[in-house]
């Protein structure tokens, strides 16, 4: 019998997708599903925290028994299952972002909360881009659309490497409006400046009335640093990049290596 938590006492914890609770070429670790589905069992809230927008969050991701999402790096909160607000940038400027990421060399990959929008010309993609690029046809499919939509809803802007990639001329250009974020130079992420997982955090906690001190985080990559170094106990994976883990306190074993679980014991929340 699983025993329930006084919910005065519940806590809420923060998961990052990719690379924290899930791989796209191996899923979701058996333990992970199964911690999470006990963390709710006891009474605590599992939240997504990601920098997928919401069309990029699958059955799959939420099957632990996830209602609550910050999505889009913190530009979307959804609250089970209903809409807390989006942040949209105006078709101008997003139009404005994917031209200058075209004339970097790169592929833009404009994401919004109902569709993605990827230009045309791919044929200059790395290896490694190319890869990606296949992951988002076979796994999005009819949510993605051409950046040559006349409209286009966007929360974010990112962007594959090409062999002939330019991301200096990107930061020198769009540095003051946006986050940039470089992930192993494989996409460059641009969020607007004011927008970042703990930013869709405190909206989010705020909202259900859960105090700070109660507030638990997961993560791997840069994006996630806002969001560790916001919660009380920020977690880094062991597979997480050095500027996560030396930005971080608390440290747990890679996660296909029973991470989730072994850091939700150790925090005695399960």
């Amino acid at each position: 019998m699983i025993k329930r938590i006084n919910m005065n006492n519940r806590k809420i914890v923060f998961f990052d997708i990719d690379g924290t609770i899930y791989r796209f070429d191996t899923g979701m670790p058996k333990d992970t599903y199964e911690a999470i589905k006990l963390l709710k069992a006891k009474g605590h809230i599992p939240v997504i925290c990601t920098g997928r927008t919401r069309c990029m969050i699958y059955k799959e991701h939420m099957a632990p028994g996830f209602r609550d999402i910050v999505a889009g790096a913190g530009t979307y909160v959804e609250i089970d299952g209903k809409e807390l607000y989006c942040n949209t940038i105006n078709n101008n400027e997003a139009r404005r972002v994917i031209d200058g990421f075209v004339r970097n060399g790169f592929v833009p990959v404009a994401e919004g909360r109902d569709n993605i929008y990827i230009g045309r010309d791919i044929s200059d993609l790395t290896e490694t881009t190319k890869h990606v690029y296949n992951v988002y046809r076979e796994s999005m499919g009819d949510f993605i659309l051409s950046t040559d939509e006349s409209e286009i809803n966007v929360s974010k802007v990112s962007a594959l490497f090409t062999n002939h990639s330019n991301p200096e001329g990107m930061i020198k250009e769009f540095e003051n409006d946006y986050t940039i974020i470089s992930h192993q130079h494989s996409l460059l992420e641009l969020v607007p400046k004011g927008y970042n997982k703990a930013v869709g955090i405190e909206k989010l906690i705020k909202a259900l009335n859960i105090p700070w001190e109660n507030t638990y985080a997961f993560g791997d990559s840069l994006n996630d640093i806002d969001m560790l170094k916001y919660v009380k106990y920020g977690c880094a994976m062991g597979n997480s990049d050095d500027a996560i883990k030396e930005a971080t306190k608390y440290h747990t074993s890679d996660f296909d290596k029973s991470g989730i679980y072994e850091a939700l014991k150790k925090f005695e929340l399960i």
